[in-house]
């Protein structure tokens, strides 16, 4: 009779020992799931890196910061935002269901370790919490992990999995079967919406004066000395607003940019927001707050092609510039053009 109560005692201590560790595990799957849900969607609806274009085509390979180097990296190919995004919404998606629970936590775990890579390489400012990640999908792939060494080492009999015992019951189990998809679509689609409502509206409209243009004639008297001279020297207008309002830059005669963004007044006038580029060891809170300087501008499309630019002490005449547009005019073919490999 005590064997038996003994026994009885040892069976509840493991059940609530198992249990216990299964609501640990997934406490931290669920986190990790969100995160993944997240960042997923945010590449999805092409929220977090953007798009390239035009109003961003005069900034020089010297003047990015590593940062921005990747996030233009990024934003250049939808493709591989958009994929990058579906590994990691795809994984957070995957780690809410317990059938899927150690597919999730592998692709996490790759795609959470290149995240990691690109974070070091770049130096993005979030290092630490990427390494957690990686950290986070290896606990989560811990009980399966047994049986993934055999299958890669081709040794031993590889055994049925774990299965995830939240709550001890058969009964529950099996409302939890139904349940657990279903909730996990519903929760993947309320964080895909709610991402894409953080978002300003996108439109794109590629009508005059979107491009990068040149500055053919100034009236303006140029200044004695070249580092003196603050006439224009190039302009570029994006074509994809977020808000209403498109990214642009300027480029002086005396080298500097600077950079901001763009919308479309009434009749033919534009206004045009810029401000300096952000200074290494200025703060980001001083930076945004700087609102920078605004002209409203005339633009006259001539005959010709080219634009005449007035107001603000401005009377220029702005002729397109194809060598500054190959980037986004490019394309892509499959088959080996005549001029292949164009790398310049």
């Amino acid at each position: 009779m005590v064997a038996t109560e003994y026994s009885a005692e040892k069976h509840l201590a493991r059940t609530v020992g198992v249990t216990a560790a299964w609501w640990v595990h997934g406490a931290v799957r669920l986190a990790l799931a969100l995160v993944l849900l997240y960042y997923g969607a945010a590449k999805l609806v092409f929220g977090q890196f953007g798009f390239s274009d035009a109003g961003d085509a005069l900034i020089a390979h010297g003047e990015m910061s590593p940062m921005g180097l990747l996030w233009r990296m990024v934003a250049f190919s939808p493709v591989f935002q958009f994929l990058a995004g579906l590994a990691e919404f795809g994984a957070g998606l995957a780690l809410l269901w317990r059938r899927t629970v150690p597919l999730g936590a592998l692709i996490s775990a790759a795609s959470m370790s290149f995240v990691l890579v690109l974070n070091i390489g770049y130096d993005v400012m979030v290092k630490t919490p990427s390494a957690v990640y990686v950290l986070m999908s290896l606990l989560v792939l811990i009980p399966w992990m047994p049986r993934l060494v055999r299958a890669v080492l081709g040794r031993g009999e590889i055994d049925e999995g774990p299965r995830l015992r939240l709550v001890p019951w058969r009964p529950a189990e099996r409302v939890g079967a139904i349940a657990a998809p279903v909730l996990a679509v519903v929760l993947a689609g309320a964080v895909l919406w709610g991402v894409s409502a953080m978002y300003p509206p996108r439109s794109v409209d590629e009508s005059v004066p979107v491009g990068v243009w040149t500055v053919a004639e100034d009236t303006a008297e140029p200044a004695a000395q070249l580092a003196e001279d603050t006439r224009w020297s190039r302009l570029s207008l994006g074509s994809i607003s977020y808000g209403g309002a498109a990214q642009a830059q300027l480029r002086t005669a005396d080298g500097a940019l600077r950079s901001g963004s763009w919308t479309r007044g009434e009749g033919d006038t534009i206004e045009l927001t810029l401000k300096d580029l952000r200074e290494e060891g200025q703060p980001v809170q001083e930076f945004v707050e700087d609102e920078g300087e605004t002209l409203v501008l005339e633009v006259e499309e001539q005959a010709d092609g080219t634009l005449h630019v007035t107001g603000e002490g401005q009377d220029l005449v702005l002729a397109p510039d194809e060598s500054g547009e190959v980037l986004y005019e490019r394309g892509f073919s499959w088959g080996i053009r005549p001029d292949d490999p164009f790398n310049r």
